[in-house]
């Protein structure tokens, strides 16, 4: 007990430790004016009770009202995309887009009036602290309605009756089948019935199955193309530039359909929970609320009456548990510190902690490097799962020291691949100049685990240098993590390159050239991005006043 005070005394605890005397007294008072007043009290508890009760009751019409009006707009939403793939794109817009704005318009008012019902003064504590997630339920309908407007864009570019990435497709088509008919060969003209069977098949059914049967009918015909004898030097040359004009087409109308199908991805599911989630608080505070009807003027006069008497047990149990906790309590806060920063860099920590809600920043420039173990998965066939772990620790947990040795920031680790950038959050110039001495560190790291473990493991490097958006997502086990094409074309750089060597792009090599060993691999394809310059890094140019000094 003795220890226990000594602790709360220290300086930090003692304004503490005085709060909590008054608090202990104005408790003892509390409870002796709740024994006071407490009869009289209870003549409003029926009252009170029952305006829980009408809250309730309407906050359940409004959510009903507000999920029968959204429902409506999807029916709308999916009326629209019937509509334009059985007619055309203009009358769908004209018969639908109007009616999904009013049904829109309509949920986001009835959602103004349930927010107003919810910051009531009738409102119980746990209908207002779901106050929030009414905002971000909103904030998704507006979203929503947004990707809607996006979405008709993008069929429109699609679609458009005589303009659209479909029409123009069909305009190359036709010229390709004119320019093939001179040839006068039935097989090229089969190959252009199969392109436009597997463009039929891949309209019907967008997979990737009848994509690539798609793209493999097309490079079969352009082989045809270039080996027939039947068309002339020019007549050969614009057949294949129709061929192509139709494959960019193609190329354009797959990319629609990937952001039509992304557009309102994941909605259903937000809204969803929400009004399940507020109904069924609703539906509790109804029933809690009947409850405390029942069992209010039975049990009050009893609970009172035995405050009185635990009073002061209770006060005096609260004393010692409180200074207590005092201690447990700085240990804790410290440690959730600690925790936090191993997830978040600590500006983020901290703007975090000022509750700021969004945070996302764009950064021009940066480096990000990929990085993938090669044979690893060989070894973990050898080895237990409580090994392989370990082993995989232990390599990370070197190339963690590392990070903060360069000064970096690690991302995130996935499976055997590990993510670190130069750059952010804090920017600094000598972003590429760090990541690419993290490289080669990483190299050796990997080099003193095969020593000591008699391994034949190595490490495949991708590196890219560009613009960025870094954030925090999630609510739940919440990372920061970075978006754009410059992370993308890092992650094709590991992935396309060769285990034991370091591969990176021209906009990084620009920034490392003047003072480190590069290697020109050449052009490779890379999926996604199709052609590019590639380099290697080697290791760090030695300066002359080094060599003069040997």
């Amino acid at each position: 007990m003795e220890g226990r005070l000594a602790r709360g005394n220290r300086p930090g605890n003692f304004k503490i430790t005085g709060q909590f005397t008054l608090a202990f007294v104005g408790l003892l008072l509390l409870l002796g004016g709740v024994a006071a007043t407490g009869w009289i009290s209870l003549s409003f508890v029926r009252r009170e009770t029952e305006a829980a009760i009408v809250t309730s009751i309407k906050i359940q019409r409004l959510v009903f009202e507000m999920k029968e009006k959204l429902d409506q707009a999807r029916r709308k939403e999916r009326e629209f995309f019937q509509e334009w793939s059985a007619n055309s794109f203009l009358q769908a817009y004209d018969e639908y887009a109007r009616e999904h704005r009013e049904k829109i318009g309509e949920v986001l008012r009835l959602g103004g009036e349930l927010q107003d019902l919810l910051s009531s003064a009738d409102a119980s504590a746990a209908l207002r602290q779901s106050n929030p997630d009414l905002l971000a339920y909103v904030d998704a309908v507006r979203e929503y309605a947004d990707s809607f407007r996006e979405t008709m864009q993008l069929v429109g570019d699609l679609g458009m009756d005589g303009t659209g990435a479909i029409a123009k497709m069909k305009q190359s088509s036709n010229r390709l089948q004119d320019m093939l008919s001179l040839a006068d060969r039935p097989e090229l003209m089969a190959g252009h019935s199969q392109i436009l069977a597997a463009e039929g098949e891949y309209r019907l059914q967008p997979d990737s199955l009848s994509l690539e049967k798609l793209l493999e009918t097309i490079e079969a015909l352009r082989q045809g193309i270039v080996n027939t004898t039947e068309l002339d030097e020019e007549q050969q040359k614009k057949a294949l530039g129709y061929l192509r004009d139709y494959e960019l087409l193609a190329d354009n109308i797959v990319n629609l359909d990937t952001k039509i199908g992304s557009q309102i991805e994941g909605f259903e599911e937000q809204v969803a929970s929400f009004s399940h989630k507020l109904i069924e608080l609703a539906n509790d505070e109804v029933q809690q609320a009947r409850a405390r009807i029942d069992a209010t003027s039975e049990w009050a006069t009893i609970l009172l009456m035995s405050a009185l008497v635990l009073a002061l047990a209770l006060a005096a149990a609260i004393a010692n548990r409180f200074l207590w906790a005092l201690g447990e309590l700085a240990a804790e806060q410290e440690k959730s510190e600690r925790l936090l920063l191993n997830i978040l860099p600590k500006v983020i920590a901290d703007r975090l902690k000022q509750n700021e809600k969004t945070i996302a920043d764009s950064f021009p420039e940066v480096t990000v490097l990929f990085a993938d173990i090669a044979g690893f998965t060989q070894l973990s066939a050898r080895v237990s799962p409580q090994e392989l772990v370990q082993l995989l620790n232990e390599i990370f947990s070197g190339f963690d020291f590392l990070v903060e040795q360069h000064s970096l920031e690690k991302i995130k680790t996935i499976g055997d691949a590990y993510m670190v950038v130069g750059g952010l959050p804090m920017p600094r110039s000598d972003h590429a100049e760090a990541i690419a001495d993290m490289a080669l560190d990483m190299q050796e790291e990997v080099d003193r685990f095969n020593a000591k473990h008699n391994a034949s493991l190595s490490i495949r490097i991708g590196i890219n240098t560009g613009p960025v958006v870094a954030g925090v997502i999630g609510t739940k086990k919440f990372i920061y993590d970075l978006w754009g094409d410059a992370v993308n074309t890092a992650s094709r750089m590991e992935s396309h390159g060769i285990p034991g060597y370091i591969q990176l792009t021209s906009s990084t090599y620009e920034l490392l050239r003047d003072r480190y060993l590069l290697e020109d691999r050449g052009t490779i394809e890379v999926k996604g991005k199709g052609e590019m310059n590639t380099y290697l890094l080697k290791g760090k140019k030695v300066p002359l006043l080094a060599i003069g000094d040997r």
